[in-house]
């Protein structure tokens, strides 16, 4: 992920809660399917984790730059599907495939790793709760 070690070190034990939850919530059935999937799918959704809430070393501010970056700490309703730049407007809306996404996983939207997550489980198909 390029975190650098002056943002949290590597015994920090965020690494270890960020890889806990991830294998608490991507299914172990995956690993049967594809174990490389998995892999990766655990991974991605280990660094989403951290992301959204590892807590930075004072007098760092890289997850806090993160957070803002990928707006983690910001309420959007949906994903915007157009935009345009004549008038600046865009317009937001919930696509087929993002229509049954729990609260958790529409969070899980706002950074490229949870992004990745995703798309790996919904690759497989909707046995995981995405479709």
């Amino acid at each position: 992920m390029g975190i650098p070690t002056t943002a949290i070190q590597d015994s920090d034990v965020g690494y270890q809660y960020a890889f806990q939850i991830a294998m608490d919530l991507v299914p172990d059935l995956m690993a049967q399917v594809s174990a490389d999937i998995y892999t990766l799918t655990v991974y991605n959704w280990g660094g989403s984790q951290l992301l959204q809430m590892q807590g930075d070393i004072v007098g760092q501010v890289f997850f806090a730059n993160a957070r803002t970056a990928y707006k983690i700490n910001s309420f959007s309703a949906g994903l915007i599907n157009s935009a345009s730049d004549t008038s600046s407007s865009e317009s937001m809306s919930v696509g087929a495939g993002l229509q049954n996404l729990d609260l958790l996983s529409l969070q899980r939207m706002k950074d490229p790793y949870g992004r990745q997550a995703l798309a790996f489980m919904q690759s497989l198909g909707t046995l995981w709760g995405i479709s």
